[in-house]
């Protein structure tokens, strides 16, 4: 399993903009993919391996939101960002290949925010039905 801590995501709605008539990613966007980037070669010197695109995954995402934003933020709103900045960092191949997602939103640890991330491949025949599913069979979160 992979754990890796992030800086806090680029909110969605500032995450795009329409330039010359075509959707580009915001400057703000760019530098958030940059910081991810850095953050994921760092733990590659340390060891972390990519996961390979013949990988399923089940990613789990603990959220903590700045003081000042407090944890009443939009939680779909970074989601998306977040998993984009990591398969652009090389983290995984392609967001296909995330078969689980769990998302939950944590105390805050100081004034600018974070997230945990937690990645492991799973059975790409994993069933998810209200009858099998157990978070704590699937996730390490601590």
């Amino acid at each position: 399993m992979l754990t890796i801590e992030l800086p806090f995501p680029v909110s969605a709605n500032a995450y795009w903009m329409v330039s010359n008539k075509r959707l580009i990613k915001t400057k703000r966007a760019r530098n958030y993919i940059a910081e991810v980037v850095l953050y994921w070669l760092h733990a590659k010197s340390k060891g972390a391996k990519a996961f390979g695109e013949d990988e399923t995954l089940a990613m789990s995402i603990a959220v903590h939101y700045p003081v000042k934003r407090g944890p009443d933020g939009d939680i779909d709103n970074l989601s998306k960002v977040l998993i984009d900045a990591m398969e652009t960092a090389g983290i995984y191949q392609n967001d296909r290949q995330i078969r689980f997602v769990q998302i939950s939103r944590e105390k805050a640890k100081d004034t600018i925010g974070s997230v945990r991330v937690n990645i492991k491949s799973c059975p790409h025949e994993m069933e998810l039905n209200d009858a099998n599913f157990r978070v704590e069979e699937v996730h390490n979160i601590t």
